[in-house]
């Protein structure tokens, strides 16, 4: 047979090349012509596929691929080379009898095979084109009906309502996978969309974090400038105490000074009056009394002039005297004023446990809660302090809530609840927003210890108020709108943290073996808890 498989295929039509492939191939068959051909089904595999889709995707397949009607052409010579050579040995009456036999080709098999040798003859001797056409017409038309005989015209109705019922399950068979692919294209995009938003936090975070280092290394470097600038002002201008002690030592020689002159004056004025004299030395007496004299003179004007220089000196000094003790008297009472005045504040605490559990973990020890509370309170006059504690079944926190209490901690608590799909839900951020925005009246400064971003919103809201806020966090956990949004920051670092200390001696094998009682703070949080 020399006609091209494009040829062959179009003498056959899409429905007798479905026919065809149908008769004459089994389902494995199918499925390795289908692998052949380049047909791929996402996520599912193609022996798992109806043999009625992989009928209709060959034939799509063959309609548009010329490697695809190699294939399919290759396989049929393959599967017909017998049932082509008896065909080609017949003649042309013998092959319109076979033809026009409905009972043979209603047969399992035939139908499709002689559609198949029909299309692929070029014996153009025997069987004309519109003969050609004929069988083929007639082929077809037993495919669809079955028979066009009276006899069989009984048995067309039920084989119309069969085919109907078929093609009635079939389309709500396609209905339902078009319904699961469209479910699972959604579930697709949200998990892509999940996934983004996934790295824009993860970019977030990291952004934040870096941020955050970049803070604590600023203030330790204006921690050092500041440190050295009080070092250089300590060592330029001396202390209230140093002054006073240099005009000290400064009068006390000058004392000493006066003193002296005095005992040379007198010692000058005793030799003077003294008896009369050998004639041989009155020259050379005379002479030393009036050295003696001259130099009392001299020494009298430097002692005048260095005690002149020495008062404006001592007279500078009690200047700067008064004037740093003035400065210290002023610094002090407005210290006491200050100190008066946030002794007086009104302060309410607002602790989120489960933030300050997973800071702490990060420096691997437990929040000293002693300390907390001194950093947050000072000297002012504490109204509240609250802790949002979430409990889980499996962990014992009864220790824990008992220490918040000895406190004067009020420990609010919730349960955490697990989803059917395993997934964990238990915060406490609206339930302490409400709190703080009910206490803000009462309050003068809200320390929020808690370094969620989530609360950005909720610190403007206060400050409008009124009331001050601070935040007291680990920096590392810390959002920089919420630093932004505070009054004053309070960083959490190794001073606030209780760390185990190790046991010296061996434990012992009936030790290590007996189950210890867990005292632990919060519970894992839930991905949608913040």
């Amino acid at each position: 047979m020399g006609r091209a498989p494009k040829e062959i295929l179009s003498r056959l039509g899409s429905d007798g090349l479905s026919h065809t492939l149908d008769d004459l191939l089994d389902q494995g068959q199918l499925v390795h012509l289908a692998s052949a051909c380049g047909l791929k089904y996402r996520g599912m595999r193609t022996q798992s596929q109806k043999r009625e889709r992989l009928l209709a995707d060959l034939v799509k397949k063959a309609s548009s691929t010329e490697a695809a009607r190699k294939a399919i052409l290759h396989l049929l010579r393959k599967e017909t080379v017998a049932e082509q050579r008896t065909w080609d040995g017949l003649d042309a009456a013998e092959k319109t009898r076979r033809l026009c036999d409905r009972k043979l080709l209603r047969s399992k098999g035939k139908l499709g095979l002689h559609l198949y040798l029909v299309a692929a003859s070029d014996d153009a001797g025997e069987l004309d084109g519109f003969g050609h056409l004929l069988a083929h017409q007639q082929l077809m038309r037993i495919a669809e009906n079955g028979s066009e005989s009276p006899a069989t015209a009984k048995e067309t109705p039920n084989e119309e309502t069969r085919l109907k019922r078929e093609g009635a399950r079939l389309k709500r068979k396609v209905s339902e996978l078009e319904k699961k692919v469209r479910h699972l294209d959604g579930q697709l995009a949200k998990s892509r969309e999940a996934q983004k938003n996934f790295k824009r936090d993860l970019i977030q975070r990291k952004g934040e974090l870096a941020e955050s280092r970049m803070l604590v290394e600023r203030q330790r470097r204006e921690l050092t400038a500041a440190q050295a600038a009080l070092e250089a002002a300590a060592a330029k201008k001396p202390t209230p105490a140093a002054t006073e002690t240099a005009v000290n030592d400064l009068a006390r020689s000058m004392r000493s000074l006066i003193a002296q002159q005095k005992k040379l004056a007198h010692a000058v004025e005793k030799k003077a009056k003294a008896g009369p004299f050998p004639d041989q030395g009155v020259t050379e007496i005379g002479e030393e009394i009036k050295g003696l004299r001259k130099e009392l003179t001299d020494q009298q004007k430097g002692q005048q002039k260095e005690m002149v220089a020495q008062t404006r000196r001592l007279e500078e000094l009690r200047g700067d005297v008064r004037s740093q003790v003035a400065a210290l008297g002023a610094a002090t009472k407005t210290a006491k004023r200050a100190r008066a005045k946030a002794e007086g504040q009104r302060v309410g605490v607002f602790i989120d446990v489960q933030n300050m559990y997973y800071g702490a973990r990060q420096l691997k020890g437990k929040l000293d809660f002693d300390a907390l509370m001194s950093a947050a309170v000072m000297r002012r006059r504490l109204i509240s302090a609250t802790a949002y504690v979430v409990e889980s079944k499996e962990i014992d926190q009864s220790q824990f809530i008992k220490m918040l209490q000895k406190r004067a901690i009020k420990v609010q608590r919730k349960n955490l609840k697990v989803r059917a799909d395993g997934s964990m839900k238990g915060d406490w951020d609206m339930e302490l927003a409400l709190d703080v925005l009910d206490a803000a009246p009462l309050l003068d400064v809200v320390v929020l210890v808690s370094g969620d971003g989530d609360f950005t919103s909720l610190v403007k809201r206060v400050k409008a108020m009124g009331p001050r806020v601070e935040v007291i966090a680990f920096p590392r956990a810390t959002a920089k709108a919420l630093l932004e949004a505070a009054d004053r920051f309070q960083p959490l670092d190794r001073k606030f943290m209780i760390y185990p200390k190790r046991r010296k001696h061996t434990v012992s094998s009936a030790e290590a073996s007996s189950p210890a009682k867990r005292v632990t703070a919060p519970t894992q949080k839930s991905d949608d808890g913040g």
